[in-house]
């Protein structure tokens, strides 16, 4: 593996952040050997136990050697409380740390992007052949599924668990429908949540796009341990970047294009150190204006998350691997044959649903995992338990983040003004009330005890409101702070071909050019967008797939 080498003065391409989409980036205009790429990374190589161990993703979060280890500003809407949000440092990024769920969004979200936010380019036609391309289904291949390219997607088997089956079968049961695929023709319902795992490994971007035989290529050079300061500008124009890697500063320059891959976090932070973004952000910050774009750091969005906890009845679940010698028996099994409980994320079983009638697509996910943590922690309720998350698709709430100083090193100030709308806390409301009626359901009767949380008591609306904003915490997903928009639009930072509006030769290319965040986790679409980007910048765009998607005939008149 080569990582670290001697950096030259010039490349053609420079990536900024070796996450979901830089990985991308960086391997696919790499497969020309015409042109250089230099990749650079703050955090360390991917090489690790923990990263590979899909069980282990609790260590990678509450960690800081591959994370970043963020927390958001206090909210009031909340409480003032704030909340912990992990970003992976790491070849990989957050790729290396998240919960390796794989799911693509709702056809309707890229409809959306096109129709309301004049995104030429990406709605579903146009993304569905890069999604496809991204991807080694394990399920094999159809219209809506890829199996030839280099991410893994593996489908649990939900028959294996007993808590699983009886979710499935209680969604039917409540009148839900069930989908065999969420990320084909129908996302709407109860059904498996696929993941990248293969083999019983984490199958992250870096592991998918830089393998050994692409980090050996001659013309891409990887540095980790890397973090740029600043882009460099001259007038309007990129012209590569400063970053500092043990002790040394160097400044390299890019003959084509700079290209950021930071997140929803990183890239507007690394363009307002740059002195692109809100005039009054960068002024209060110590740093000239370069270029005033109001949009960078604007519209930040999340999946804001609550979760409700029973006990389970009967022996099953993940409380069962806890204690001596089931939990040594467990971790060994993984070590020695990459196989057991281990080599699962255990978040096995899902369901996107509609909160009400007159929602056109799903705006709610539940997420079923077989153990319930008390309140805020990582530690277990005692005998078995089982906990759903509810997780809120769309908000209305939206925030922003800050550079606080020219330091690069300092944190910005990341405010998402959580349940600041009261349409996300009605919509939640109504998720809490949505899944006591699921596990209400006969296939629960023998299996689904005691409510921990919220519990039975907290039933009226105003009691159910107060616990939501007590507790409500995060699915992990910041998005759409250098939105795409058109080149009129004052507040998207970046066009459809993802350029920078009033900068030339710098992109961004990330979770953060999303006008909207996707009905779904953001991995995935942060993969199919690097794609399609790389097709953009190489000037060869696959043709559009036009394709039925599913959308309930009946969502104007009813929730189900």
């Amino acid at each position: 593996m080569k990582t670290n080498q001697v950096i030259q003065n010039n490349y053609d391409y420079i990536v900024v952040g070796a996450g979901s989409s830089g990985c991308v980036i960086a391997s696919r205009l790499s497969e020309d050997p015409k042109v250089s790429v230099l990749l650079l990374e703050a955090g360390a190589v991917d090489r690790s136990w923990m990263i590979d161990m899909p069980l282990a993703v609790e260590r990678l979060l509450t960690g800081t050697k591959y994370n970043w280890a963020y927390k958001s500003a206090p909210d009031e809407s909340i409480g003032g409380r704030t909340i912990d949000h992990p970003r992976g440092k790491v070849l990989g990024g957050s790729s290396s740390i998240n919960g390796m769920v794989y799911t693509r969004g709702n056809a309707l979200d890229y409809e959306n992007w096109k129709t309301t936010y004049g995104c030429e380019g990406w709605g579903y036609p146009s993304v569905l052949p890069y999604f496809k391309k991204a991807e080694k289904s394990l399920s094999g291949r159809n219209t809506y599924r890829g199996d030839d390219g280099p991410l893994y997607v593996t489908k649990p088997d939900l028959t294996a668990n007993p808590i699983n089956q009886a979710f499935m079968v209680a969604g039917a049961q409540a009148g839900y429908p069930v989908t065999t695929d969420s990320n084909g023709f129908q996302q709407e319902g109860f059904g498996p949540n696929e993941a990248t795992i293969y083999k019983g490994k984490r199958w992250s971007a870096a592991r998918a796009y830089l393998p050994d035989s692409v980090r050996q290529r001659d013309n891409l050079h990887i540095a980790t341990n890397s973090l740029v300061s600043k882009i460099v500008l001259n007038g309007k124009v990129a012209k590569g970047v400063i970053f500092e890697r043990d002790t040394s500063v160097y400044k390299v320059n890019a003959n084509r294009e700079t290209i950021l891959c930071g997140g929803a976090f990183n890239s507007p932070q690394l363009l307002q150190l740059s002195g692109i973004g809100p005039a009054d952000v960068l002024k209060d910050a110590g740093i000239d204006v370069a270029h005033e774009l109001p949009g960078v750091g604007a519209n930040l969005q999340d999946h804001p998350d609550i979760v409700i906890k029973f006990k389970c009845k009967l022996p099953l679940g993940l409380a069962n691997h806890l204690h001596f010698p089931r939990k040594q028996l467990t971790g060994l099994s993984w070590f020695i044959k990459q196989a057991g409980v281990a080599a699962s994320n255990q978040f096995e079983a899902a369901a996107y649903l509609r909160s009400d009638a007159g929602v056109k697509y799903p705006n709610l996910k539940f997420e079923l995992l077989p153990l319930a943590f008390k309140g805020h922690s990582l530690d277990p309720y005692e005998g078995h338990s089982f906990q759903i998350h509810l997780t809120l698709m769309r908000t209305h709430s939206r925030g922003y983040l800050a550079v606080r100083s020219a330091d690069p090193k300092m944190p910005p100030t990341i405010k998402f003004n959580y349940l600041s709308d009261n349409r996300d806390v009605e919509i939640l409301r109504k998720a809490i009330r949505m899944a006591r009626e699921v596990v209400g359901q006969a296939a629960f009767q023998e299996i689904a005890g005691q409510e921990f949380e919220p519990g039975i008591n907290i039933d009226t609306d105003e009691d159910i409101e107060r616990w939501i904003r007590n507790n409500v915490g995060t699915a992990f997903h910041p998005s759409c702070t250098c939105r795409m928009g058109t080149a009129d639009d004052v507040m998207a930072v970046v066009t459809p071909d993802l350029k920078v509006r009033g900068i030339k030769s710098l992109r961004v290319v990330d979770a953060s050019v999303m006008p909207e965040v996707i009905a779904s986790n953001t991995n995935a679409p942060t993969i199919m967008i690097a794609e399609r980007a790389a097709d953009l910048i190489r000037g060869r765009l696959l043709p559009a797939e036009h394709q039925a998607y599913f959308v309930s005939p009946t969502w104007e008149t009813a929730q189900r």
